[in-house]
């Protein structure tokens, strides 16, 4: 008799459990670049930001793809390139400080306007709470250099 009573009563617990939900919140947070200006075969930096509300940046992951006939990738502290335009970006906070950030070095290859863009982002914060990030990407200009200028220029003139 006992055990049946032990029985439904842990019966009992285990359907009641499932009832209570579990809250998981998640904090708010930016991923900004910056939009440089560069002239073809310069090198560019663009800066990538990983800033929460008010709370400690833990660690963030991101990836990022980018034109590989305009820019080349030199180098970014945290950041691993593979030969197809895609980046990696990996960072970790030290506890205080409430935003990530780094530097990335490219050379521009070619005129025009070329844009860096985010592929996806998982960011913490320093409380392992999930950091939801507001996603950006970096426009960058490429222009000739005035030595190119003037040589279109003298060429348009001899026709």
């Amino acid at each position: 008799m006992k055990a049946k009573k032990l029985a439904a009563v842990a019966l009992s617990l285990c359907l009641t459990v499932p009832m209570f939900s579990t809250i998981v919140s998640a904090a708010d947070g930016s991923l900004m670049f910056s939009d440089p200006q560069t002239k073809v075969g310069e090198e560019v930096s663009v800066d990538l930001v990983v800033r929460s509300g008010n709370s400690a940046v833990g660690d963030a992951d991101i990836t990022m793809s980018y034109d590989t006939s305009a820019l080349q990738f030199e180098s970014g502290e945290g950041v691993t390139a593979d030969s197809d335009g895609k980046l990696t970006y990996s960072g970790s906070g030290d506890g205080t400080a409430k935003e990530l950030r780094t530097t990335m070095t490219f050379k521009a290859l070619k005129m025009g306007d070329t844009t860096i863009t985010v592929d996806s982002s998982k960011a913490y914060l320093y409380s392992d709470e999930t950091l939801t990030l507001d996603q950006g990407s970096s426009a960058i200009q490429q222009r000739l250099r005035q030595m190119e200028v003037n040589q279109l220029a003298q060429l348009l003139i001899l026709r």
